[in-house]
């Protein structure tokens, strides 16, 4: 194969994939977080305004084990996702109604806090 074809095959593959990756976040205000055992979710505090495209990136540098090796947002996002090392979490949501939010494990230990304006 010719070197234009693999850059044609190339190009067209990575726009196969984008929507997956960068549309998801477009519009949305995005936040990176990491987790470690030792600190949990740094940071830890998000102020967001209702009706805002939310995405959180979770990336785990250890993996969670006991009750916290879960988290969620109760109310918003009410799946529990595990906290993999190496494997990011994304929480993608659209709150609508202002107040104040806990970032949990799966039993509401609270980890951190989503104010909504």
């Amino acid at each position: 194969m010719d070197r234009k074809r693999i850059i044609i095959l190339a190009a067209a593959l990575m726009t196969l994939a984008a929507p997956a990756t960068m549309f998801a976040a477009e519009g949305a205000k995005t936040f990176s977080i990491n987790y470690t055992k030792s600190k949990d979710i740094a940071p830890s505090s998000f102020t967001v305004n209702a009706g805002e495209k939310v995405r959180l990136e979770i990336n785990p540098i250890d993996t969670a084990s006991g009750c916290m090796s879960d988290i969620m947002i109760p109310g918003l996002v009410e799946k529990p996702q595990p906290l993999v090392k190496g494997k990011k979490v994304v929480m993608e949501f659209t709150p609508q109604k202002p107040g104040t939010y806990k970032i949990t494990c799966a039993m509401g230990v609270q980890r951190g806090v989503l104010h909504v304006r």
